[in-house]
Parts: C-alpha cells; sequence; structure tokens
C-alpha cells in the first residue's frame, strides 16, 4: 500500500471518532456546557474572581416608591387646607417620616383641616403639622395663635376713629404706626421739669434769727428792662406773683412725630372670642370662572367676620423687637396713629421725623409777619374739629 493512502485512512479514522465523541455529548443530560468553558447558556452565572480573605458581596435591596400628600405651594400658619393646596408625589419608603407613619398618600385626608404651622411648598404633610378644627386646638394653645405669623408675636393696641384709620382695617391688612413725642427740658439731677421753683433768703432775717425765707417763686432770668434802665426777673408764663402756678403753662414742649413700626399685621379687630363663639361671616358661592382660575397663595385671616362695629382695639403681628417699642410707646403716653396700607404693599420706608423746625429749615415753610390784626376768637380759644360721641 502507498504511504499517501494510508495516511488519507487515517485522517478519516480521525475525523469518526471525532464525529462520534461530539454525538455522544450532545446526546448526554449533561451537555457540552458542562465540559466547555465559555459555552454556557444566559442562565449561568459567569464566576468573578475574589481576593483571599475579601469579605463576600451583599445584594444591593431594592427602593420602593410610595404616594405621599405634599405642599404645591407656601401655606402660613392657621390656613385651611383646600385641595388645589397639595399635589401627590412618589417619595422612597425609607422616608423617617415615611416609616413612622406621619405622611398622608390620599389628600383628601387633609382638606378643610387647619395647618398649625408654617409649611413650605414642597413640603411633606406630616399629621403634627395640622390640626382638625379649630375647635379642636385645647391641646395646642389659643386658637388666636394660630393667625400669628411664626417669629412674630401679637399685641393688642387701642384705638378710636382717629388712630384706628375709621374703623376700615380688617384682618390679613398690614398698617404703620405713626408716633408723636413731646419733649422738654428737665433738671438733670431731680428729673423735674424746669424751671425749677425757689425761695430766696433774706439776709438780714437770717442773722435776726427771723423768718428769712421769701415767698415761693420760679426760677427766672436777669434782664435789662429797656426805658426805666432797671433790672428785674422774667419769669414763665403761669406763675402768678411769684405763688401758686399753673405748672402745665410753665414750659411748652416740642413735638415731633415719627414712623416707627413698619408692616405689623392685622389679625383681628375688636375683642378676641374662641371661635366656637363667632358665626362665620358670608361664603360666596363659587363660579364656574373662578374654580378655572389658578390657586392662589393662602393667607392665614380668620374666616370669621368681626362682631363690633366700633372697636377699641386691635390685634397686630409683629416682631418681637417692635412689640417692645410699641409696648414702651403706649406706657409712656405718646400719641400713637395706625396709617392703612394698600393691599400687598411691603415697601420699606425710610422718612425725615416732622417738627416745626424741620417743616421751618427743610419743609420750605415761611414764618408768617406778626400782623396788626387777627381774628375773634383767639386761635388757642377756639376747639379742634371733633365728632359727637
Amino acid at each position: 500500500m502507498r504511504p499517501r493512502t494510508f495516511i488519507l485512512i487515517i485522517v478519516v479514522l480521525l475525523l469518526l471518532a471525532a464525529a462520534a465523541v461530539l454525538i455522544f455529548f450532545y446526546t448526554s443530560d449533561g451537555g457540552v456546557a458542562d465540559i466547555v468553558p465559555g459555552l454556557g447558556g444566559a442562565e449561568e452565572a459567569t464566576p468573578v474572581a475574589q481576593e483571599p480573605g475579601a469579605p463576600s458581596p451583599t445584594a444591593t435591596p431594592a427602593v420602593n416608591f410610595v404616594p405621599v400628600v405634599v405642599a404645591r405651594l407656601n401655606m402660613p400658619a392657621g390656613t385651611v387646607i383646600q385641595e388645589d393646596f397639595l399635589q401627590v408625589e412618589m417619595r422612597p419608603d425609607d422616608n423617617i417620616a415615611v416609616q413612622a407613619g406621619y405622611i398622608f398618600s390620599e389628600p383628601e385626608a387633609v382638606v378643610g383641616r387647619l395647618t398649625r404651622v408654617k409649611i413650605g411648598k414642597g413640603q411633606e404633610i406630616l399629621d403634627s403639622m395640622i390640626a382638625l378644627s379649630p375647635l379642636d386646638l385645647a391641646s395646642m394653645g389659643s386658637d388666636l395663635a394660630l393667625y400669628v405669623n411664626q417669629g412674630d408675636v401679637a399685641l393688642a393696641f387701642p384705638i378710636n376713629r382717629y388712630s384706628g384709620a375709621a374703623f376700615a382695617m380688617r384682618p390679613g391688612d398690614l398698617v404703620d404706626v405713626l408716633a408723636t413725642m413731646s419733649f422738654i427740658n428737665i433738671d438733670p439731677e431731680f428729673r423735674s421739669a424746669l424751671p425749677n421753683f425757689q425761695q430766696l433768703v433774706d439776709q438780714q432775717l437770717l442773722g435776726d434769727g427771723g423768718n428769712f425765707l421769701l415767698p415761693e417763686g420760679v426760677q427766672g432770668r436777669l434782664e435789662l428792662i429797656p426805658g426805666i434802665n432797671l433790672v428785674a426777673t422774667i419769669g414763665p408764663q403761669g406763675a402768678t406773683a411769684w405763688g401758686g402756678s399753673d405748672e402745665a403753662l410753665l414750659q411748652i414742649p416740642r413735638r415731633v412725630t415719627q414712623l416707627t413700626i413698619q408692616q405689623a399685621e392685622v389679625i383681628w379687630v375688636g375683642t378676641w372670642k374662641p371661635l366656637g363663639e363667632m358665626e362665620p361671616g358670608p361664603q360666596a358661592a363659587p363660579t364656574p370662572a373662578a374654580e378655572a382660575q389658578p390657586a392662589v397663595e393662602p393667607t392665614p385671616t380668620p374666616v370669621f367676620e368681626r362682631s363690633e362695629l366700633n372697636p377699641d382695639l386691635v390685634i397686630l403681628s409683629m416682631p418681637l423687637q417692635d412689640a417692645l417699642s410699641l409696648k414702651w410707646a403706649m406706657d409712656r403716653g405718646l400719641t400713637l396713629d395706625l396709617a392703612l396700607r394698600s393691599q400687598g404693599d411691603n415697601s420699606v420706608f425710610v422718612t425725615t421725623d416732622v417738627s416745626l423746625p424741620q417743616l421751618v429749615e427743610q419743609g420750605g415753610l415761611t414764618i408768617p409777619e406778626s400782623p396788626e390784626y387777627d381774628l375773634f376768637p383767639r386761635a388757642d380759644e377756639v376747639p379742634p374739629p371733633s365728632l359727637a360721641p
């Protein structure tokens, strides 16, 4: 047999043997994937090399999301929550508030309730932030406190028709406080108004042991009287023969008026009563056009009408420092008036105090010359305009 034919027969035999081996493995239970690396199916995980002594990797837990009711806009304290003020967002369930059960998943659970604190836009509505109603506040404090801005305090301020803007104020209005002060000169030691009362001493009677004190008088000043060329003691008006005098006329106060407090919010007009004793004001029925309008920012104003036609006080909300200034001004008897601002006016004014010298020097006021005639009765005898009580 030729060598070439012999080699050809050997190759054919090898091919037949290889085919038989492949058929055997393909027909077995293990298959090729059991013995051939890299031929596994999609269900087989490729082993990852791991350093000796390293901890075994842990599987990352899946994060679930749950519906949570959040604020769609800023809501001040005391806001009656409406459906337009809310929205539902998906938040992770590993949130502490979610795990503690303080959140709400349905807007209907909080609609119609009151916000106990200020809630910011996008903030989760928690159970501790709201109350069922103004009548459900026994454990939360005063119902009036619901309408006090966060960081402010409420202070009652007495008013009348003049100082209280003719009783035109309503809850939610902003007012400024105008103060008029009267200044006088005082004795730095006695802390009393000048001039002082005095009693002169007769030195001759003092030496003789007699009654050396002259009648009581008011300190004046020595002036040379033209025409008679004599020196006389000039005293203030009101001193009668240097004896008993009207102290109110001894010194004329100097008045100055200035803007003292700005943007104090009116939270009630009149004497406060528990909300359960007040009748709700008329509620206008919503119209289709009004319902189609976008929701506006809620305001922490009461939903009750005032019950007094002529209130004698107003409750203002303001920062504590302004409350201290107003308290001091009331205790010192300053003349205080409230100026009503326009709706939405948050301007901060810088004003110049007003006094008679300021009006003359800076206001262009001209002092009138002394005329040879006047009106009757005298100007200081005419009562100011007033209304019947």
